[in-house]
């Protein structure tokens, strides 16, 4: 009988000791829970918004988000454009503010230079390359343009237009 009661102490004190030894229970510490807030994916529509909403907010008027005039394919699926054009007074600022506004949200700069009458900025976020580019050139009257184009990592860009949103540094 004492062998009984003695095996039955022992599991107790060593079922008591795996669970505060482990950390559930007893040790003044808290189980890690789930996150509150799952974690969403970050998909071409969500890009998409995103750029759109921040550019708005930068300054920048609303752009074009279409596909249009590019070759067609598949690709498509995997980037997200925008592009615009800003008054030449304003459009250098409004670029400096949207790609602040982008580092807020998460957007984090990868390169960062200008050459000519171009200013490159390349951010990454979440499997998303945006490349943002800012023209200065002469010869689009008033305005400037600004292209924000967020192509998702992997993405098979066609030739005739991957040397748009490669840096050339």
């Amino acid at each position: 009988m004492r062998r009984r009661g003695t095996a039955a102490a022992a599991a107790a004190v060593a079922g008591i000791m795996a669970v505060t030894g482990c950390g559930l229970v007893g040790d003044g510490e808290t189980a890690p829970t789930a996150s509150p807030v799952p974690v969403v994916p970050y998909t071409r529509e969500s890009a998409a918004m995103e750029i759109a909403s921040l550019a708005r907010a930068g300054g920048l008027p609303d752009g074009d988000t279409s596909t249009a005039g590019l070759p067609k394919g598949d690709w498509q699926k995997c980037m997200a454009p925008w592009m615009g054009e800003a008054p030449a007074a304003g459009a250098a600022g409004a670029f400096d503010a949207t790609v602040m506004r982008l580092r807020q949200h998460d957007w984090e700069i990868l390169s960062s230079h200008a050459e000519k009458d171009v200013t490159y900025r390349t951010l990454a976020k979440r499997g998303w390359k945006l490349f943002a580019r800012h023209y200065t050139m002469k010869g689009f009257g008033p305005d400037q343009i600004v292209s924000l184009t967020a192509v998702e990592d992997g993405c098979e860009l066609p030739r005739q237009i991957r040397g748009d949103y490669e840096d050339p540094a």
